[in-house]
């Protein structure tokens, strides 16, 4: 008995450990935790199911109704000027001199052009924004300044790590001639690198008076001219986006550490600060026409006239809200962006007016086509038919349903809790 009474000692206390685990796993005995809360198992009912497939055609067709008196109280115009504008194509590397071109644009005889606030968008079809290996083509460290020292003048390293260009996922760096050194390309990345840069201006046909749209721009001097500044405007942008995702860098920092300024045309780089320009800070001379990149810019020399050792070219300004709008990728081929707003009052109804298009983003290469359209605004946005018609579709398929229950109810109805129904072996 001695020897079997080890094992069988053995075995007892195993099981109690195995049941002092299992017990110490099991679940708190409260009604949440034992699934034993109440609730509601509703009975679908006949009367239920009409009054419920009733009720919702009701609220979707009275809401479909609302949205299509919404949006057929919408002004709008769009017009394709790619193909029009074809013949004054500017290159990438040089200003035309006689590169605008004039597109027309009549408004309708509606008083809304000029009681509502009107959005301006340029558009672009064939163009794959949602390109996986386009959307990744950025730095985010780079653009919000991340360990760059944007506040600051002191002058950054060549380390592709650092200075954010190998987040960009591709090279984008040239050796420039003049000194054989290698300069970084800031902002890098595709998204930035093929910005869309065409610019437009909107005056009366007749009496050649500027649209002044939002613009932003106090330090712009066509403004006080009576023309709207091509850069830099103000709430095309999202507020997140200013705030959280792009910082500018100060005047120190660009002193020191950019080599060129301002790519081809720095009048639409968004550099509007004045104190780039005056000469407290530095001194901009034009570049030569062989830097290494399409476009130099203005060369960035010290106060004392000498060239700085920068290693970036500082083509365009990472917080003009233009930038910022194109930075935000669309998900489809064909797509609209924000350009400008025109406060109400400033367009009249049914008149001619001239857009002024400085033709530079190319489209023939993959077969797209550009456009630019205005358009006033409701609750649901801009002019959305399809959206209309989908409530008013699926309220009216809702009561079609009702009818057809209704209907099957009358003529034969079932009889709740009836035991015939009940089938068993």
């Amino acid at each position: 008995s001695r020897r079997h009474g080890r094992p069988g000692g053995e075995l007892k206390s195993r099981g109690a450990g195995m049941s002092a685990a299992h017990g110490a796993n099991r679940p708190a005995d409260s009604a949440f935790k034992q699934q034993r809360l109440r609730a509601w198992q509703p009975i679908l009912t006949p009367a239920w199911v009409i009054g419920s497939l009733g009720a919702v055609a009701v609220v979707f067709i009275a809401i479909g109704a609302a949205v299509m008196s919404e949006s057929s109280g919408v002004v709008s115009v769009s017009v394709r000027y790619d193909e029009v504008c074809k013949s004054v194509l500017e290159p990438r590397d040089r200003i035309l001199t006689n590169g605008t071109c004039i597109v027309d644009i009549e408004l309708e005889d509606d008083a809304k052009w000029e009681d509502a606030d009107i959005s301006v968008y340029y558009g672009l079809d064939n163009f794959y924004q949602n390109h996986r290996r386009y959307v990744a083509s950025r730095a985010a460290h780079q653009l919000v300044g991340t360990s760059m020292g944007l506040e600051s003048g002191n002058r950054l390293g060549s380390d592709p790590t650092s200075n954010g260009v190998s987040d960009c996922k591709y090279e984008m760096s040239y050796d420039d001639p003049s000194d054989g050194k290698t300069v970084y390309q800031y902002p890098c990345g595709l998204i930035a690198w093929s910005k869309f840069n065409d610019t437009f201006l909107l005056r009366e046909k007749v009496s050649k008076k500027y649209v002044m749209w939002n613009d932003g721009n106090p330090n712009c001097g066509s403004h006080a001219q009576g023309v709207p500044c091509t850069s830099n405007p103000n709430g095309i942008a999202w507020e997140s986006d200013l705030d959280k995702k792009f910082k500018k860098p100060s005047p120190e920092w660009i002193a020191s550490n950019c080599k060129y300024l301002g790519g081809k045309d720095i009048g639409t780089s968004g550099f509007i600060n004045q104190s780039l320009f005056d000469g407290s800070t530095m001194v901009l001379r034009q570049a030569t026409d062989n830097c290494g990149a399409p476009y130099c810019g203005m060369r960035v020399h010290r106060l004392d006239g000498t060239p700085n050792d920068g290693i970036y070219n500082c083509w365009q300004n990472t917080t003009d809200e233009d930038f910022v709008v194109w930075m935000r990728v669309a998900a489809l081929p064909n797509f609209k962006k924000l350009y400008r707003r025109i406060p109400a009052g400033l367009l009249k109804k049914g008149t001619q007016y001239e857009l002024l298009v400085r033709n530079r983003f190319p489209t023939a290469s993959f077969g797209g086509a550009k456009h630019f359209s205005m358009s006033s605004s409701t609750f649901v946005g801009g002019r959305n038919d399809f959206l209309g018609y989908a409530y008013i579709v699926v309220g009216a398929l809702c009561a079609l349903c009702a009818f057809v229950f209704l209907g099957k109810h009358l003529v034969s109805p079932r009889i709740m809790g009836d035991p015939r129904y009940l089938h068993w072996k």
